[in-house]
């Protein structure tokens, strides 16, 4: 099964010192090539289910990503029935930041390294969610995005 997705909201200013990921980092990793290949997992956890494809920033500055998710395994075949089921549907990056301290006792974010992307039943992050999936010879699924609102009448 492929699927894409946002794995992450528009990135922050440049001038940002925290644990998000900016602009110029985003920016960074959909060119230089690093998000291929990724692991992708479930929750966080466990084995992989799966590796990015390619990724891209996209026009309203949120990073873009193509998932490849290995259906041949059970935990793979087991995300795609929760994706195709609406169960999990968002999208989680996991990476590490180098938090250093300055020479003023102050802590500054450092590098910051992508280790894998999981399939998430709720994200950390609102608006990181799949658009879309598709199985191996079948037409493209387009996924509504959830709507918090959607439930209640606000007229």
């Amino acid at each position: 099964m492929l699927l894409v997705g946002t794995c992450n909201p528009k990135g922050e200013e440049s001038t940002y010192n925290g644990l998000y990921l900016t602009e110029n980092e985003l920016s960074t990793m959909a060119t230089n090539g690093s998000l291929r290949g990724v692991p992708v997992k479930t929750e966080h956890k466990g084995s992989n289910v799966g590796k990015v494809v390619s990724g891209f920033v996209d026009a309203r500055g949120c990073l873009q990503c193509v998932m490849e998710i290995d259906e041949s395994s059970l935990e793979g075949a087991l995300v795609s029935g929760f994706i195709k089921d609406g169960v999990a549907s968002e999208l989680s990056l996991g990476y590490s930041v180098d938090v250093q301290h300055t020479d003023n006792n102050k802590l500054k974010a450092g590098h910051k390294e992508l280790l894998e992307i999981s399939i998430v039943r709720k994200g950390a992050r609102d608006g990181c969610y799949i658009s879309a999936y598709q199985e191996p010879g079948k037409p493209v699924v387009y996924k509504q995005a959830e709507d918090a609102w959607a439930g209640f009448d606000l007229s």
